[in-house]
């Protein structure tokens, strides 16, 4: 058989680890013998041992230098680590509230000293107040602001969890701290720096070791949620037009939230136990413990779990995690036909249909031979049928499965603007 030999020459540069000398050196140095045959190859002179004690110690030399990059990296990531650690907890101090040094954080004009608050450093500081609302939250007293001629101010109290919470373990406190912080951080971030008026606005914030307390006008109308509990026991009346005026004040909220302010704010929770009334009965949108500022170029933000009331939250939300300013849409087009229904979603008539479902039920009722079936009882007569038909139907619009098609915040506005009375 024939010999096949494949010179230096015939093998592509990409593959030639080194040059010659170096190679031959290598394979002298391993013992390998891969010479050539013919007869100079057993003549070739004897390896010397100065080449591999300088191989030995260059490979040595990069032994140290890995194991010194190693353990500087290692000392770089601690240290790191231990700066990252003590900067985190001094800003869960600062919002924790580091006690009454910190002192209040005033957001408005509209309390004109920091002492004004001083009371609720006090541990009675609430205890003669009036307690007018409890949630998930925290609970709402009233109080007179002092040195204010006589302006009445909301004060929400969130309560820490104790440390030593003997029902709760170390992992639950945790989660529970987490999700209480942001709330608060959510409030600050969003309405203590915005102001709209159709937005509730926050006065301010006051830290103490045990509990945060968040400041507010105060609504004398309450809830939109209460006022329609009220009407449909008979003890309040809500006439359309003032019903037509709410809705078009939270449109008015969420435009500017969403279009307006920059960055755009997602409210998440939308709907009437978060709408409050004021004096006028002008809408305000409050409770913006979950709200989410979308960053600049971002059309979407996704979350681990699903955030906001049942009855109210997009579907797309719910199968997706992501939630954009069209889930708000989708929460206002609920509120807009709890409006002219006079009915919760919770409503227990719902249940008792087929579709058990508000939206769906609405949708079926208004492609129906008698749309008019959907309108409050308490509204039928009183000449304003047609009005509020077309208010079902942009809350319709609202609530259509594809979020793509659902009109814009500023779109809904103008649409409910354009309804005459």
């Amino acid at each position: 058989m024939k010999r096949v030999e494949i010179s230096a020459s015939d093998v592509p540069k990409r593959y030639i680890l080194a040059e010659n000398s170096s190679r031959k050196s290598h394979n002298n140095t391993s013992g390998a013998a891969l010479a050539p045959s013919g007869s100079g190859a057993s003549n070739a002179p004897g390896p010397s041992p100065a080449p591999k004690n300088k191989k030995h110690k260059n490979k040595k030399k990069k032994l140290g230098g890995w194991l010194l990059g190693f353990f500087a990296g290692a000392l770089a990531g601690s240290i790191s680590g231990f700066i990252f650690s003590l900067l985190f907890k001094l800003l869960l101090a600062v919002v924790r509230g580091g006690g009454k040094d910190s002192g209040p954080a005033i957001f408005s004009s509209l309390i004109k000293r920091k002492e004004d608050l001083a009371f609720l450093d006090k541990e009675d500081g609430l205890a003669s107040l009036e307690l007018i609302g409890r949630g998930g939250c925290g609970e709402v007293y009233k109080a007179e602001l002092p040195g204010s001629n006589g302006r009445m101010i909301a004060i929400k109290k969130i309560i820490q969890p104790p440390k030593d919470a003997e029902e709760l373990t170390a992992d639950e406190h945790s989660k529970l701290m987490n999700k209480k912080m942001r709330q608060i951080r959510s409030e600050i971030n969003t309405v203590g720096q915005i102001r709209h008026r159709n937005l509730l606005p926050l006065l301010a914030h006051v830290s103490r070791p045990d509990c945060h307390y968040l400041i507010y006008e105060f609504m004398k109308n309450g809830s939109l949620q209460d006022m329609l509990n009220q009407v449909s026991e008979g003890t309040r009346e809500l006439d359309w037009l003032t019903r037509h005026k709410i809705a078009l004040g939270v449109a008015a909220g969420l435009e500017y939230l969403h279009m307006n302010h920059k960055p755009h704010i997602i409210h998440r929770d939308l709907k009437p136990a978060n709408v409050l009334l004021d004096d006028d009965m002008e809408a305000r949108i409050a409770d913006f413990g979950l709200a989410k500022a979308v960053p600049e170029y971002h059309t979407h933000i996704t979350t681990s779990n699903v955030a906001g009331t049942v009855g109210y939250i997009a579907p797309e939300y719910h199968q997706t995690l992501k939630f954009t300013d069209r889930c708000d849409i989708y929460s206002f087009g609920v509120l807009l036909a709890v409006l002219v229904m006079g009915r919760l979603p919770s409503d227990e008539f719902f249940q008792n249909t087929n579709e058990m479902s508000l939206v769906k039920w609405l949708k079926n009722v208004m492609t129906s031979d008698d749309p008019k079936q959907a309108i409050d009882s308490k509204l039928l007569g009183n000449g304003y049928e047609e009005q509020m038909l077309l208010v079902l139907k942009i809350a319709c619009f609202c609530t259509l499965e594809n979020p793509k098609e659902r009109p814009n915040s500023k779109d809904v506005r103008c649409m409910l603007s354009q309804i005459k009375h």
